[in-house]
């Protein structure tokens, strides 16, 4: 997955919205302030480092809370940024491993962006779900060290992609990769921290087919090298 994905603007009559559900009725819950945390967003598009709305549970797991977060980190151990997750490694190290069953997330988007190689050009293509309904990104997330105040970082997992991903996604040192997609019926389990299992957890964490995406190309970009 490339480093760049959208949020439109919200339309809960349509039905399209149905992550607002997860934030719903909870003492925190205001839909103006929810809109103006996407409309606030040039172009509502979320860049790596910038900050974008996040669905997590708050620490003793009685409700859910959107806030924003920052979009990715830079561990200690890290010669760069890291912005998105292989599942494949989700549980491979104690870093990613203590977000993956305490610290896990939903990123909800309407779309992201991923250029494809041809002829030496970069075609920009935006990806959605067909259905017109919202991504709903799994994602972990954690404390930024030595902030004057609160603040959170979050990544996005990935995994290898479909057919129509891999050909869309054919450079790049992550090429062929695709966010992982959260299905309704796993978003509370998801989000639920008392789930620490690692095998109920990947569980969770399904593919989806090709009819799933609607890709739509936009203008092609010069390539830099």
């Amino acid at each position: 997955m490339c480093g760049r994905f959208g949020y439109t603007i919200i339309k809960l009559k349509d039905g399209t919205e149905k992550w607002i559900r997860l934030i719903q009725g909870t003492r925190v819950f205001d839909i103006q302030k929810v809109e103006e945390s996407f409309r606030n967003v040039p172009n509502f598009e979320f860049y790596p480092s910038s900050f974008a709305p996040v669905i997590h549970s708050e620490e003793k797991g009685e409700w859910n809370l959107l806030e924003p977060m920052q979009w990715g980190i830079q561990p200690e151990w890290s010669p760069k940024p890291i912005f998105n997750t292989r599942v494949e490694r989700l549980f491979a190290t104690p870093f990613w491993s203590v977000a993956a069953k305490s610290n896990r997330c939903i990123i909800p988007a309407s779309f992201f962006n991923e250029w494809k190689s041809e002829k030496g050009t970069k075609i920009k293509y935006k990806i959605s779900p067909a259905s017109g309904e919202s991504f709903c990104f799994a994602g972990i997330y954690g404390m930024i060290p030595n902030q004057k105040t609160k603040t959170y970082w979050f990544s996005i997992i990935t995994q290898e992609g479909n057919s129509l991903m891999k050909e869309i996604h054919n450079s790049g040192g992550n090429q062929g990769r695709q966010p992982v997609h959260l299905t309704e019926d796993s978003w509370e389990s998801w989000l639920d921290p008392k789930l620490s299992e690692e095998s109920n957890i990947i569980k969770l964490i399904q593919t989806y087919p090709n009819e799933f995406l609607n890709a739509e190309p936009e203008s092609p970009e010069p390539m830099l090298f």
